[in-house]
């Protein structure tokens, strides 16, 4: 009796841990190139975790994204838009320079994941926090 006692501790300790490790909200570079047309320009396609209840806080881009959520459920907004409740197939823009205030998983049980298509700058950050952004 005593060995399956064991294993379920170590096991729930295992994913404690694991789980515990996780980044709030992760972001993965899938593919990235100069853009065809305009020499001062790229193309980046960005894999974006939010792990449950986690946010973005709020920023901005100096490029156009497009997003498409690939699952979970997405809480955005931009600055002066609606707060869109985004789902699963669901997709987003953002011009350049649009200031993005929400970005949440709503979710407490789940993961978020969204695929960013982005022509941004060339050398240029994917993102710059706001600074005292106050209400939404």
């Amino acid at each position: 009796m005593k060995t399956p006692i064991r294993i379920h501790i170590l096991a729930l300790a295992s994913f404690g841990l694991s789980t515990a490790a996780e980044e709030p909200v992760k972001i993965t570079e899938i593919f990235k190139r100069e853009h065809p047309d305009q020499a001062d320009k790229e193309i980046l396609v960005k894999r974006i975790e939010l792990q449950p209840g986690a946010e973005a806080p709020p920023h901005v881009h100096p490029g156009m994204v497009t997003g498409y959520v690939e699952s979970g459920k997405l809480e955005f907004q931009l600055k002066g838009g609606p707060l869109l409740k985004l789902k699963t197939g669901d997709t987003f823009f953002e011009p350049a320079g649009s200031h993005h205030m929400v970005a949440k998983n709503p979710d407490n049980a789940t993961k978020t994941v969204i695929i960013a298509f982005v022509v941004n700058p060339k050398g240029a950050p994917l993102s710059t926090p706001l600074e005292n952004t106050g209400s939404h």
